[in-house]
């Protein structure tokens, strides 16, 4: 659920009612004014003079034509134009009709292009003259004393104590044979929509004025929800309804509260369901809500488990697997606890039971019904990863840290599966699945391996193109010849594989810009021949032609998608499991319609001015213009690109929708503008901006002509007047310019010394050797012909007692023995080495290489040094050196070794100095003597 708040451009001052025109621009009303939506924020309706001083414009409505109609209840005003992707409601003007025979009007209505205003008489149908609206004497029969509905275009009306539904000719729309079951649904709101409750049913009207009828479960009474308000709406695909205290969603087979759920505490007078069937709604008058993915999206998140992992759809019912035990899964929610335990997924066996990993170490076999669960098969086995059951021989495969396991039918002890050699697959297997002939493959040890017909597991594929590290979690077919392979640790995690009979003939590395993510934790192939991969950033699916992804922004609970957390329902809807809790996706199909996304010009301004539609006088004022997406259910993930001809060669990308120019040649300008979403792969028609500016006085012929003469005639006059003195000047310049070269060189080059070097020492500065460090790394990081990951040896040195030579001889002295240091270690430096003074007396060196001869290489340095005396001012000395060695990692940043050098370095100083130890990781991973 979205707030929409201050930030986003509403004061939250009373909120009447929403409203939508056919461009798709949203309008809301509230005590401050009226307000339209962007698709990212809300831009106040420029109203100002169009009523009187104070007056609050409560209601608006829609003519045919797409003007706009506002009423303050004394006044009535229809703008003079419609919108459109170049016209917004910003630039709109009104004009104000007054009102001739009628009291204070109680609402305002549209019906087939005809206006109708209601005042305490009835409906009156207005005729629309040049400066008033006329409304005497034109009160429709039988309206005094009923609600009136406004339904997209058209107005139906409930008399008092009456059971039906009629609409403004008289033409009944519905109606009851017991009047005591027709009940009105009590609303405070200013324009309510319209509502029935009924025996075991919902009359309302939806966002495209139909009338749909819900079915009502009983589950909620009109009388026990004293005053507070009660209305529907809906769209074709779901309907809405507050019953006083929560929101309930239909969708076409229950009723739900998995979308939203308010408290006693709040109350909601209306709804709105828009053009892309997003519901809006206003809490207590104050706080506007857009649900997002209302319709098609229903979410569950439970307060009190940590961790919600997988559901299970079965015949009589839903299991849901958490952290804290199995659930059954109710219409409402999370219902009654079945089992205690870690409940990682579930594998059905077709036949009532399945079976289900529980706290990593057991595997039960379950039956479901009535509420509650009843196991009878218990087995030990470490750490689940994935389950496949075969329908067709009844065996279940199952992939565990044990290995790779088989439990035929009628057998009581799993078997360990053996490879093509007979040895036992004993190593972790991560995942199972089976083939279109009932084949099992599997991935044991990072290989994936096919059964055979003699009942040995046969290689296929040993080495992975997208990374020697990766690791496969998960594996689905989605026909006989086609294998999908998702998991972690490789630049692209999901494979596509092609086999040609039982072997691969060409594996495909979908690129994870396709899926949003280098990750894949789940894979699901649904009934309507869709794949769905879930990953950390949410969910992608591919319908055979495109790829589209699904994020928080659509609706989604959460972007990070459990391992084995997709499963498909029976009616073809898609379970989906995330760190925050369970998403329903209820309409798979929806995610891959082509959508309009519905461009527009929300904001042009040419300096401080609107830039109006017709030519405007020469100026260099900069060009701002403001874009929007008027499509809400995915504004919020689409961006735009634009390109002003004759200026612009390529296209230029903005995500903000802001577009600005300094200047914007005289002529006939065109600015192009294109919305684009690439989570759905959509890319909208083009827009236009046609901007007309007249040409400047200068630039018309006779002074085109007079400056042509003289570009041709003054060049040719100056020129000998100009020629020697340039001549002269250019010697000069050359002499000049080759003194400031010489000496520009010369500063540069010393610069360039300075900023590398440590003045003292002459070895690398800490920055540089850092620099260099970096490098280093970043090239040790990427695998050699082998695939091996190359590292390197880095030792932190410094003097010992180094601080009693300044105390005892002076700081001078102390300088002359770092400058001897400096001095041995370039002598003795390497090219591939790098060795810099990292601050004060200490010293950083790093060597390539094996870590056994990088050590001895560091030992040799420090010999170097200590071994014999620099010569001073004061005579000999000769220094102690301790050091403390790290080996990098690739898994690590190179701070992160520099820290366990220098935490080596400190032991080498507790343990009496002059020594060289290696830090205790690279100890246990070497087997380094302490």
């Amino acid at each position: 659920m979205e707030h929409l708040t201050l930030p986003n451009g509403i004061d939250n001052a009373y909120i009447f009612n929403l409203s939508q025109d056919s461009q798709g621009y949203i309008y809301l009303s509230t005590m401050r004014g009226v307000y339209f939506f962007s698709g990212a924020r809300f831009y106040r309706l420029p109203l100002d003079g169009a009523f009187s001083a104070g007056a609050v414009v409560v209601m608006t409505r829609l003519m045919p034509d797409g003007r706009m109609l506002i009423s303050d209840g004394n006044n009535v005003g229809l703008a003079t134009s419609a919108t459109s992707a170049r016209r917004s409601p910003a630039t709109l003007d009104f004009n104000i009709f007054s009102l001739d025979h009628t009291g204070k009007i109680s609402g305002i209505f549209v019906d087939n292009g005809n206006v109708f205003l209601e005042d305490r008489s009835g409906l009156r149908k207005c005729a629309l003259l040049t400066s008033s609206l006329s409304c005497a004497d034109q009160i429709v029969p039988g309206t005094h004393d009923v609600t009136v509905y406004q339904a997209r275009d058209h107005v139906f009306i409930i008399p008092k104590n009456a059971s039906i539904v009629r609409d403004l000719a008289g033409k009944v729309v519905f109606s009851v044979e017991r009047p005591k079951a027709f009940s009105i649904c009590p609303n405070r709101g200013i324009a309510p929509n319209l509502c029935v409750l009924l025996e075991g049913r919902v009359i309302s009207t939806d966002n495209l004025g139909n009338i749909p009828q819900s079915r009502n479960d009983g589950a909620f009474s009109v009388a026990d929800r004293g005053e507070r308000s009660i209305f529907a709406t809906g769209s074709a695909d779901a309907t809405v309804l507050f019953d006083g205290n929560r929101l309930r969603s239909f969708d076409g087979d229950h009723w739900s509260f998995l979308n939203h759920e308010l408290s006693r505490e709040q109350e909601i007078t209306f709804a709105f369901v828009d053009m892309d069937n997003q519901l809006w709604t206003a809490q207590d008058l104050v706080e506007l809500d857009k649900l997002i993915g209302w319709g098609d999206w229903e979410n569950l998140e439970p307060q009190d488990i940590r961790s919600v992992w997988s559901v299970l759809p079965l015949k009589n019912g839903h299991v849901v697997f958490t952290s804290q035990g199995i659930y059954a899964l109710s219409r409402y929610g999370l219902d009654k606890k079945l089992g205690d335990g870690n409940f990682f997924f579930g594998e059905s066996d077709g036949q009532g039971a399945f079976w289900a990993p529980v706290d990593d170490a057991t595997l039960l076999r379950c039956r479901y019904g009535d509420l509650a669960l009843k196991c009878d098969r218990r087995l030990p086995v470490e750490r689940v990863t994935g389950l496949a059951f075969s329908r067709q021989s009844g065996t279940l495969w199952i992939a565990s840290d044990d290995g790779l396991l088989s439990l035929a039918s009628g057998t009581t002890t799993p078997h360990i599966e053996e490879d093509a050699r007979g040895r036992p697959l004993t190593a972790p297997a991560t995942a199972v699945t089976l083939r279109r002939d009932g084949t099992p493959w599997a991935v044991d040890a990072n290989i994936l391996y096919r059964k055979s017909d003699d009942g040995r597991w046969i290689p296929v594929v040993e080495h992975w193109p997208n990374s020697a590290d990766f690791s496969p979690l998960v594996m689905t077919f989605t026909s006989r010849n086609d294998l999908w392979i998702g998991g972690i640790r490789a630049h692209d995690g999901l494979l596509h594989l092609t086999l040609d009979g039982n072997h691969v003939s060409k594996i495909e590395q979908i690129a994870a810009s396709s899926i949003g993510s280098q990750i894949v934790f789940s894979l699901l192939w649904d009934s309507g021949r869709r794949l769905w991969v879930g990953t950390e950033n949410g969910l992608a699916g591919f319908d055979g032609h495109q790829w589209v992804r699904v994020t928080k922004d659509d609706g989604l609970i959460s972007a990070n998608i459990n391992q084995q957390g997709l499963s498909e329902d029976r009616d073809g809807t898609i379970w989906i499991t995330t760190s925050r809790g369970v998403s329903h996706l209820m309409h798979p199909e929806h995610l891959f319609l082509k959508q309009n996304l519905r461009p527009v010009f929300v904001k042009v301004m040419l300096g401080e001015k609107m830039l109006p539609e017709k030519a405007v006088p020469y100026t260099r004022d900069p060009l701002m213009v403001t874009l929007g997406s008027l499509n809400t259910a995915l504004s919020s993930t689409t961006y735009f690109r634009y390109r002003l001809e004759g200026v612009d060669q390529n296209w230029i990308t903005t995500t903000t929708g802001e577009i600005r120019y300094n200047f914007v040649p005289p002529g006939h300008s065109r600015l192009i503008v294109q919305a684009l979403n690439d989570n759905r792969n959509l890319v909208s028609e083009p827009i236009v901006l046609e901007i007309r500016m007249l040409r400047p006085w200068w630039s018309a012929w006779p002074f085109v002509l007079l400056y042509t003469l003289s570009v041709i005639a003054l060049p040719y006059t100056l020129n000998k007047l100009r020629f020697r003195y340039l001549m002269k000047r250019q010697r000069r310049l050359e002499e000049l310019v080759d003194e400031r070269t010489t000496e520009m060189r010369v500063a540069q080059s010393a610069l360039e010394q300075q900023a590398r070097q440590d003045g003292l020492t002459k070895l690398m500065n800490r920055r540089t050797a850092e620099a260099s460090v970096t490098r280093l790394l970043e090239k040790l990081s990427r695998p050699d012909d082998t695939g091996v990951m190359r590292s390197a040896t880095l030792a932190l040195f410094d003097v010992d007692h180094f601080k009693s030579i300044n105390d005892s001889f002076g700081h001078a002295i102390g300088d002359e023995v770092l400058a001897g240091i400096g001095a041995r270690l370039i002598q003795a430096k390497r090219q591939e080495e790098i060795i810099g003074r990292h601050g004060g007396e200490e010293f950083l060196i790093v060597v390539q290489g094996e870590f056994a001869e990088a050590q001895a290489r560091i030992a040799s340095l420090l010999a170097g040094l200590s071994d014999v005396p620099f010569e001073t001012k004061v005579g000999p000395l000769t220094i102690g050196c301790s050091a403390g060695v790290a080996r990098t990692r690739a898994d690590e940043a190179w701070a992160d070794a520099l820290e366990r050098a220098d935490q080596a370095l400190y032991r080498a100083k507790l343990e009496g100095r002059g020594r060289i130890v290696v830090s205790a990781r690279d100890q246990d991973d070497e087997d380094c003597p302490d």
